[in-house]
């Protein structure tokens, strides 16, 4: 019954607010598992994937903020993704898990064009992690710091600029408009950025 009417404030655009509910397990540093088997991925936050730096961080990071605690799960407009998880903010207490996750540098802010509640929050929680070489930030760039500038077009064109580029000066990271923090060329390739012109 508690499905059909998260699946129906879905549909109405609400967000819903759960009661407390246990975790089962970590998945990863985006990911947990409850009690009652659903699988919650955190809106807003992208984890370090399978062989990536700081992911085994990340996922330690995720335990200590939830792990044996009850969780609040607040949904928003969509909550569900491509892939049967449910897409939620959660809250431990008065801790809001995405915002510290991205504080933290678990992972780098993802932006959901849907779901938008706290996008505010999450990108200046993102750009505290980031300016504070917190986490993968201070540790996934090695000897130089993550200074590639990943941007978004207004023709949804992916280009990445480095340190000495004519426009790299002028370019913004927005993040709430796609753009990215990279700390190699080969990551901002990987992710579909193309290089822009010196």
């Amino acid at each position: 019954m508690i499905y059909l009417l998260i699946v129906l404030v879905g549909l109405l655009g609400w967000w819903y607010v759960e009661r407390p509910i246990g975790v089962l397990r970590i998945v990863d540093g985006d990911n947990i598992e409850l009690v009652d088997g659903r699988r919650i991925r955190y809106i807003g936050v992208d984890a370090p994937e399978e062989g990536e730096c700081f992911r085994e961080e990340s996922i330690k990071i995720n335990e200590e903020l939830v792990m044996g605690k009850k969780v609040k799960i607040e949904f928003d407009k969509n909550d569900m993704d491509n892939y049967g998880r449910w897409l939620a903010y959660v809250w431990v207490d008065d801790v809001f898990v995405n915002q510290e996750l991205l504080e933290k540098g678990a992972g780098e802010y993802f932006l959901d064009t849907v779901n938008k509640k706290y996008g505010e929050e999450l990108v200046e929680a993102a750009e505290k992690g980031y300016g504070g070489n917190q986490g993968l930030w201070g540790k996934c760039g090695g000897e130089v710091d993550c200074v590639v500038k990943g941007n978004v077009d207004r023709n949804d064109k992916r280009w990445y600029h480095l340190p000495g580029f004519r426009h790299y000066s002028q370019t913004e990271v927005n993040l709430d408009h796609g753009d990215r923090w990279f700390c190699s060329e080969e990551e901002a390739i990987k992710a579909g950025f193309e290089r822009a012109r010196e």
